[in-house]
């Protein structure tokens, strides 16, 4: 059985802000329902850590979790002149 992208499947009930209404239409894979690839409809998945790919077609999307953070850049530095002065 195929269904549509745009059923209410793969998009869990949520209030959307202003930033996500401009966005416009954009698949997630959801960790707690049953996800159907918008390329082929089925619902068999590689999950990784950032997203996960269609078995049978190799369609990636983001992993909704992840996709809901803001990326955030992370420095580390080590042996610097400041952070031994510190």
């Amino acid at each position: 059985m195929y269904l549509s992208p745009r059923t209410s499947v793969n998009q869990p009930a949520q209030l959307l802000g202003d930033h996500e209404m401009q966005r416009g239409y954009q698949p997630l894979y959801h960790l707690d329902i049953v996800n159907r690839c918008p390329g082929c409809g089925k619902s068999h998945w590689h999950v990784g850590r950032f997203s996960a790919e269609c078995a049978h077609c190799e369609t990636a999307l983001p992993l909704a979790m992840v996709a809901s953070q803001p990326m955030q850049p992370r420095f580390t530095e080590h042996f610097s002149k400041t952070a031994m002065a510190a």
